[in-house]
Order: C-alpha cells, then structure tokens, then sequence
C-alpha cells in the first residue's frame, strides 16, 4: 500500500509546480505585453513655438534636422523650474501619445540649448515676401468638403488702398512693407485633424500641396506664410486668428474678424515680432487704442517703442525729473512722425519694491494708420503702463503692455501711485503740450511749484 501512497502525494506536487510555471509564464507575457503598450520617452531637440489661441495656449516643438513638429502639452520648464521662453533651443523629454506620436502627453527634463536673443526691434527697410494659401477641403472617407474664401476677394484685402499693406506701412512709418503679396487657392482632402482645425496639420498639408503645385523654388522665395481657414471651421477653431509668437506663420478664418479684418490680422502679423497683447483693467484685448487688443488702429507707444519703429521725445527718470520742478515738452500726434513721439519715464525714485513699471505719454490722434482710432483716444494723450524688468532690457517676454487711461487737452491730473502731476495744454494742430511734475510726497509741491514759476514769468514779462 505503500507504494500507492507515494504515488498520491507526488502527483499533486508536480501538478502544483506545473500551475506555478505556467502563471510565471503567464504573467511574464502579460508584462512584456503591457511593457509594449506603455510609450517610451523620447528626446526631442528642437525650436520652440509659441500660439495665443485667445482660449488656449498652444505650445509646439519643431524638431531639429526633421522639422516634424510635436504638440506639447504646456510650456517646458527648465531644471531650476524657469517657464523656459518662446523661441528657444530646448532638449525635452517626450512621452508621446500611443495613437498620435508627435502628441507629447507629459514633457520633462527641459534644457535650452539656445536661449532666444532680446527681442528683435525691426529697424528700417525689412521688406515681408508673403504667400497667403487658400484653404479649402476636398470630401474624402473622414469628411465633407469645405469651400475656401474668393482669391480675389482675399487678395485686394491685402493690396487694395486701405488694405492690409497700406496699413502696415503707415503704422510702421513705411519700415516694414510687403514687397510682394501671392495669394493662391491651395485644395486638400479632408482628414479629422484638418476638420478639426489643428493648425500645424493645415500649414504642413497646404505647404505641400503649394510645393507640389509650383515647385521647392517657389516656396521658398517667401519669407511669411498665411493659411486663410475654409468656411465653417470657427467653432473647431475657436478663433479668428492665429499665429506664431515670433515666427514666419499666420492663420485665419475667412470672414470679417478673421482675414478681411484688418486690426486682426495686423495684430497676428505683429505677434510673429514677438509682441504680445494690450491690457486694461487687468483684462487681455481690453486696450482698444491698438490693434494689439480690440482696436483697428496702430501700436500704442510702448508697441511702436518695442518694435523699433519710434523713439522717446524725452526719458525720464530721478536723474531728469527732479523734484517739484516742472518739465514742458511738446508731443506730435504719434501718426505724424517716428521720432520723438513718446515720453518714456522710468519711475525710479518709487521705493524698490513699488518701482515695478515704466510709463509711457503719447498724443493719439486720426490720421494715418490711426485713420479708424476710436474717439475716445482722439486728441489725447494716452497712458500706458510695461513692466519695467522687460522694458528696460527690452528682453523676452510679455511686457504687459496696459493702457492706464487717457488725459483730455488743457487737463490736469495726478497719478499718486507714481507720485505725478501732468498738465496738458490745447491741441495746437497735431501737437500738445505736457508738463510733468514729480512730487515727494503731496501733489501740493507741484502746485506750489507752478505757482513760484508763473510769478518768475510774470516778473520777467514786467
């Protein structure tokens, strides 16, 4: 009976190393399996680029050597936790989405190769050669088709006599102008990402198509490349313009606030500078002086100042503006002329911690690029707030350039939070005069101060 016995308890034994080895068999394929479905990172090295969608941010890297350009899902940070700036050279950390690999669903390990430069002030004389495609979709598998904007119609919107290259021109005092405009109608087959309006998909499809039609020679021979949207497509896009904050591309709808409009599109080409949005109030767009927040008119003066196309008529700072003494300067309408058409202050006799902007003065009338400037901007002079780090060194970033309010003719008024008394006087055909008081600690000094003066000029008349 023995024997029987033995032959029982080895049989279960080997059946239960058998069940193990097959599990470990089991869970090692799982494993394997699922160690496949998991991404991998990648390194990607490429440009940096920058999108204000108005709703969004859109951040992209365009790959070095390739130029396949990878969503990202926000802005890089460097290793000491520095936003790492629009423009840049940066080596990133990839994790790409297993249906999309050039989606990055998580990015790290950021380093910029290359810093972008301060921003580019244009100078004189930068002639744009830009290609404008018009998009439509032809009906594939994925989707319908879509009918693109009239050529014509797109085109004279650019060259006609109020167009969009008249009105660059002015507001760049006739430094920056299109030396040629091409607008062609470029047809693609539908795909999702294009009705979805994902604007990388719709450059590079249209881009090669162009190639495609009128040859490498062609294409490149221009300098800036605009995409105008076929109809339909504002809910997907969820703007009316688009484009790459210091770049060479443009996009927009085909309507009346998109391509047809020129404040919008004066504001997205002004974005490829590397200038941001106006503010107001604390709110993004509010400024309505410039074409840089919700106005179809030219930059405001710190704009103008930041893209080189104007200069200061004085700067002001505690070395310049002393104390309870009066300083007179004459300011032309900013439409007139380039030069000396601002007052700069840089308000650095504040404590350190509250010296945090600069301001700027400028006189804003009709006329010129400012043909279509609002009224209530009209024969005033505006007052804009800039962060002062950026503004001082003119380095990288959004200034945040904020329009303060505005100071009728023959008007006084005190800024206590930069401790200033302003007088204006009458306009005097396209000019006014400013008078710009500082005081220590009252308006009072100022007032003072204008009193002792206009008793010296009347002993001096006598």
């Amino acid at each position: 009976m023995a024997p029987v016995l033995l032959q029982q308890t080895v049989v279960p034994s080997f059946g239960r190393h058998l069940v193990a080895a097959l599990l470990l068999l089991l869970i090692g394929l799982m494993v394997l399996c699922s160690s496949e479905l998991v991404p991998k990172r990648v390194s990607l090295q490429g440009k940096l680029n920058y999108k204000d969608a108005h709703v969004r941010d859109i951040w992209t890297l365009v790959q070095l050597g390739t130029g396949v350009v990878y969503k990202l899902p926000g802005q890089p940070l460097d290793s000491p936790g520095y936003p790492v700036p629009p423009a840049s050279i940066v080596t990133l950390d990839c994790t790409p989405d297993p249906k999309m690999p050039t989606n990055c669903t998580k990015i790290s390990r950021a380093e910029v190769s290359r810093v972008v430069a301060p921003v580019a002030r244009v100078g004189t004389d930068m002639k744009l050669r830009l290609l404008v495609m018009v998009v439509s979709y032809m009906a594939s598998s994925s989707c319908g088709a879509r009918a693109g904007a009239n050529v014509d119609d797109v085109l004279n919107a650019y060259t006609g006599d109020l167009g969009h290259m008249n009105f660059l021109h002015n507001c760049s005092y006739g430094q920056v102008t299109y030396s040629n405009v091409t607008v062609i109608s470029t047809s693609l087959p539908c795909t999702r990402y294009l009705d979805q309006c994902d604007e990388e998909s719709i450059a590079l499809n249209a881009r090669t198509s162009a190639t495609n039609q009128y040859g490498p020679a062609f294409m490149s021979s221009y300098s800036r490349f605009t995409y105008v949207l076929p109809y339909g497509l504002l809910s997907a896009c969820g703007w009316v313009g688009l484009a790459e904050l210091s770049g060479t591309q443009t996009w927009y709808t085909p309507d009346g606030d998109g391509v047809f409009n020129k404040g919008t599109v004066l504001q997205e080409s002004l974005h490829n500078f590397g200038i941001y949005h106006a503010w107001c109030n604390g709110s993004e767009y509010q400024d309505n002086s410039t074409a840089m927040g919700l106005g179809n008119s030219c930059p405001s003066a710190p704009e103008l100042r930041r893209l080189g196309w104007a200069s200061p008529l004085a700067q002001l700072d505690n070395s310049t503006l002393p104390t309870r003494t009066f300083k007179v300067f004459t300011l032309p309408a900013t439409y007139i002329t380039s030069e000396g058409n601002m007052i700069r202050i840089q308000p650095d006799w504040l404590p350190k911690r509250n010296y945090i902007k600069n301001l700027y003065l400028a006189l804003r009338m009709q006329g010129g690029g400012d043909r279509d400037l609002l009224d209530e901007f009209d024969g005033k002079v505006s007052i804009h707030e800039v962060n002062k780090s950026i503004d001082n060194f003119m380095a990288v970033g959004d200034p945040r350039v904020s329009l303060l309010g505005t100071i009728d003719p023959s008007t006084v008024l005190d800024i206590p939070t930069y401790k200033l008394r302003v007088m204006s006087g009458a306009l005097v055909g396209s000019t006014i005069t400013v008078q710009i008081c500082r005081y220590e600690k009252l308006p009072k000094e100022c007032v003072e101060a204008n009193l002792r003066r206009e008793r010296k000029h009347r002993r001096v008349i006598l």
